[in-house]
């Protein structure tokens, strides 16, 4: 009895380590008004990227590298060296040669299929041997009750909190009669059966499938993998609040296990539901080489370009400092601004401005690594109470589609204009009203302040006007509207949070405190919070009526400086977007605006398409380079970095929000199949939870086809890890990558690449995967 107990229990701990195990591989997923950019392989960072790339591969059938043609088509093998291939190998550090690759990259050939069966769920298996359907017909089935529990049944059938996934599932499918219908008679009953825990009921599911042990985690991972969107989504629940007793990631598992278990007891014979390897795989080591000789191709460039530091120090206060957030839209911006006078000084901070704040009645206002420090209530005139319950409405799914009926004739007035009509916007709620300052004492404001100051690495002396500006986006008719917004500030606009910061640091009291420190700041000097919008590239100043009458002049020049960037800006984004170049300042400032309220509009911008690189250096290195709105730019002064905090906050914090980001966009170009939302047009709204395509399945993630592919079906975004370049002693990022594992990981798995850049000198240098750095090639056209 004892043994009998004893093999239980080891039966279950294995059975639990595999779920966990498989648990840790989904990433999370926001919802539609908190879009987060996540990375789709975060589950995988403390895994080599090859090797998680064959078993995503093998699991899903995803992509992860793009194919050997479609390197062939970005490379061109005959102006592709032999040399150049050498040093990618080197890099990947795979067990190959130069000329097999050279080999792949030059001859077309059928890919090898990998040796070996795949290991499928049962209703797949019955598929291939039947002709059936049932893996869709289920699948389906368990999506439609995802979206009920993940809504929590909409607006008209709220559920009760004692209702979780596992119970709303197993209470529907005993009365479900669909499944029955399609063929699958005893279904309702088998659910019925079941036990109530869904951990019980799974045991007693996996007791009588052949699944070895060894073959669990992958058989559990496949399962989720057929619905990984919902999977994501409920990943989010326990990634926020680890040990969380009503985990539906759990329940969800348990449901398909269980449904899987079903269609087993139909088969003449239970076998393992294995099928020979049917789909051809390029060899992932191969690409992965590839990989890295595209990313060469970019960087070298970057690397050549970025200038050897001033000796001279500059004592001349700036005419303007200016603070944008690293995204990359802010760097066009960011330097046709700093074309219009020399005394214009801008830096790149994330957009949360050191704020982690949590807006009452909203969401927190910070990166998602991180939690809100403090709330801040936003008082807003009564017409937004009377916007926000339409927007609920709209976004109920029970009204969605009855909602203009509701309103009337005048709402589809609003939509003829918004489709074919310029009409000026109103601004962003977050900056406009009024909001009540953060409850901190005296000496708690005085800390953020200087914490702001350090981590900012704002030079002195400190410019009469400080402007601190966040970002947003615009769109109409956009699910994904939120993707716009910053990704600092959790998927919102950081209009909120630049108030909030220039309020603190504009404080008398605070002021007075930082006197005798470091970071004292001067009687004149204002800081003045700003707003960005992405779309339109036009910049609003906020909270005018707190900056002081002696500064009206240079407000005055600074508006005219704007104008001025914004135009540059607005020319230069205007032919990726298909618009007309040619068109005068004010028209093409009209043709933005109507853009973005266009409706019937797939691509309002490119937001953060075409990102590659990272680059914490001083302004002053990359002030004179066009890095083409592909860069996150953030300020970082070495020298006032003695016990290198900023450089742990800067890799911890916004380089690894910046690589979410990049490989989310990464994921959505290469396979959006299964990484990205599909086609835009097709879209459903499941309330405010995500979209799906066409009636229903599974909760699509990433990012719309139309957000990285152009209209002519190719490539907008070019699919590059993101280039991560710092300018630090090597040394100092060594001792930041020991102390924190989970950077290094990014780094020592290559799902990132790293580079030093001495600060007083040219020289740069890329970090092994192994560990050590190898110099870097300084002018890239000087080929052997």
């Amino acid at each position: 009895m004892l043994n009998t107990l004893a093999a239980n229990n080891m039966e279950e701990q294995h059975l639990s380590q595999a779920i966990d195990a498989v648990v840790k591989r989904i990433a999370p997923l926001w919802s539609l008004n908190d879009f987060v950019a996540v990375n789709p392989f975060v589950g995988y960072s403390d895994r080599p990227i090859v090797e998680s790339a064959k078993e995503i591969c093998d699991a899903m059938g995803a992509k992860v590298f793009p194919s050997i043609e479609d390197y062939r088509n970005r490379l061109g093998a005959e102006t592709f060296t032999k040399n150049d291939l050498a040093r990618a190998v080197t890099q990947a550090m795979v067990d190959l040669d130069a000329t097999a690759v050279m080999q792949a990259l030059a001859a077309p050939a059928a890919p090898p299929t990998r040796p070996g069966s795949s290991l499928v769920s049962y209703a797949e298996y019955a598929d291939h041997i039947d002709g059936t359907n049932w893996h869709t017909i289920l699948r389906t089935s368990v999506a439609r009750y995802c979206a009920v529990y993940a809504d929590a049944g909409g607006q008209t059938w709220p559920l009760t909190s004692q209702q979780n996934l596992w119970k709303i599932w197993r209470e529907a499918g005993a009365i479900d009669r669909a499944i029955d219908w399609s063929g699958l008679k005893g279904y309702r009953e088998y659910v019925a059966g079941l036990a109530e825990s869904p951990v019980e009921a799974m045991q007693a599911a996996m007791r009588s499938l052949l699944i070895s042990p060894d073959d669990r985690e992958a058989y559990f991972y496949h399962l989720l993998g057929k619905l990984l969107g919902w999977a994501s989504y409920f990943r989010r629940a326990a990634w926020e609040n680890p040990g969380i007793d009503n985990d539906p990631l759990g329940d969800l598992l348990a449901i398909c296990v269980c449904v899987d278990a079903f269609v087993a007891k139909q088969l003449k014979q239970l076998v393992q539901p294995v099928l020979p390897a049917q789909k051809s795989v390029q060899d992932e080591s191969v690409r992965f080489v590839l990989q890295n000789a595209v990313e060469n191709r970019y960087v070298d460039p970057v690397l050549a370009a970025i200038t050897v530091p001033e000796q001279t120090a500059n004592d001349e206060r700036p005419a303007v400092q200016a603070v944008f957030c690293i995204d990359v839209r802010s760097e066009p911006f960011r330097r046709h601004f700093e074309s219009v006078d020399p005394g214009v000084r801008t830096l790149g901070f994330a957009g949360f401005f050191g704020v982690s704040l949590n807006l009452l009645g909203e969401s927190a206002r910070c990166p998602v690594l991180l939690k809100p420090s403090f709330d801040v209530d936003l008082s807003l005139d009564g017409s937004s109470d009377w916007k926000n319950t339409f927007k609920r409405i709209q976004t109920t799914p029970a009204a969605a589609f009855s909602f203009v009926e509701l309103v009337g004739a005048g709402y589809g007035g609003g939509l003829l204009r918004d489709a074919g009509t310029f009409k000026i916007s109103k601004p962003d709620p977050e900056a406009v009203g009024n909001f009540n300052a953060p409850a901190l004492s005296a000496d708690s404001r005085a800390q953020s302040a200087m914490g702001i100051l350090k981590n900012m690495s704002l030079p002195r002396p400190y410019a009469k006007l400080v402007m601190l500006c966040g970002h947003h986006g615009h769109s109409a008719n956009n699910p994904h509207a939120a993707g716009l917004d910053c990704g600092a500030c959790g998927g919102h606009g950081g209009a909120i949070n630049a108030r909030v910061a220039a309020s603190l640091l504009n404080d008398p009291q605070v002021r007075q405190s930082l006197q005798s420190t470091d970071y004292s700041i001067p009687d004149d000097t204002h800081f003045l919070p700003a707003a960005h919008d992405t779309s339109i590239d036009q910049i609003a100043l906020l909270d005018m009526h707190c900056v002081p009458s002696t500064h009206a002049k240079q407000i005055e020049q600074l508006r005219g400086w704007l104008d001025e960037a914004g135009q540059n800006t607005r020319a230069e984004r205007a032919q990726p977007l298909g618009m007309p170049t040619e068109e005068q300042p004010t028209g093409l400032s009209r043709l933005f605006t109507k853009r973005r309220r266009d409706w019937s509009e797939v691509r309002p911008e490119w937001a953060l398409a075409r990102n590659a690189s990272f680059i914490a250096a001083r302004r002053d290195r990359t002030r004179q380079i066009n890095l083409q709105g592909r860069a996150f730019l953030h300020e970082y002064d070495a020298s006032r970095d003695i016990d290198s905090s900023i450089l742990t906050l800067i890799l911890c914090a916004p380089m690894v929000v910046a690589s979410w980001i990049n490989l989310q966009y990464f994921a959505s170009t290469v396979d959006n199949d299964i990484f990205g939302s599909g086609n835009k047009t097709i879209h459903n709204r499941v309330g405010s939870v995500g979209v799906v395509l066409g009636n229903g399945g599974d909760l699509r993630t990433g990012l719309a086809m139309q957000s990285v592919h152009a209209a002519d079906g190719k490539w907008y975004h070019e699919p590059l890890r993101l280039q991560v370049i710092v300018e630090a002693d090597c040394e100092k990022i060594d001792a930041v990558l020991a102390a924190q594992p989970s950077v290094r990981d990014l780094v020592e798995n290559q799902w990132i690449r790293l580079f030093a850049l001495n600060p007083n000198s040219a020289t740069s240098l890329q970090r092994r995967p192994s560990g050590g750095w190898d110099n870097c090639i300084v002018n890239p056209t000087a080929r052997e």
